[in-house]
């Protein structure tokens, strides 16, 4: 089955949001819309606190079952075609699919591709952690910007990774 996406204009959306009343679907359609509002107006408030994860995209990246693409803040994991992409996906995907993620916001809520930012927990961990621990992503230090709130976590758990020279750092 392939998957088919329509682009709606934000501003039909906008307005249909006021017809959003009481079905599943229409719930699910305000809270797209709620997201979309909150990365335009940079309010957390707004922003889903938890989610189910409909799909894996690859290994920093998911789609949650209200349609938001969420990007896991602070990390960056092989794309496609690169060493470990692969591995770095399907640790992904045990760790979310199908699940409920807790979702914790940084300093960053949004990127310019309209995805939202946040630390995905699930059963108590930190996702981003588990990813670079594995050696299946790496710690993205954004010169003067402030800090990430688990950047301690991060970068101890990469030193470890290149230490046991896992994943990514194999040949390093």
């Amino acid at each position: 089955m392939s998957n088919k996406f329509v682009l709606v204009p934000v501003e039909l959306l906008k307005n249909l949001k006021e017809l959003a009343g009481g079905t599943e679907y229409e719930n699910e359609v305000k809270k797209v819309l709620d997201s979309r509002e909150a990365i335009e107006n940079h309010d957390i408030t707004k922003l889903p606190k938890s989610a189910v994860v409909k799909r894996v995209i690859d290994g920093d990246t998911v789609e949650l079952f209200n349609g938001t693409v969420l990007r896991y803040v602070g990390i960056t994991a092989p794309e496609d075609g690169e060493s470990f992409a692969e591995e770095a996906t399907k640790l992904n995907q045990s760790l979310v699919e199908g699940k409920e993620v807790k979702l914790e916001y940084d300093n960053y809520t949004s990127d310019k591709f309209g995805r939202i930012l946040a630390y995905a927990m699930v059963d108590g961990k930190n996702v981003s952690v588990e990813l670079v621990s594995k050696g299946l992503a790496e710690l993205v230090i954004y010169q003067k910007r402030k800090p990430f709130i688990y950047q301690s976590q991060l970068l101890e758990a990469q030193e470890q990774a290149k230490k046991q020279k896992l994943g990514i750092w194999k040949n390093s």
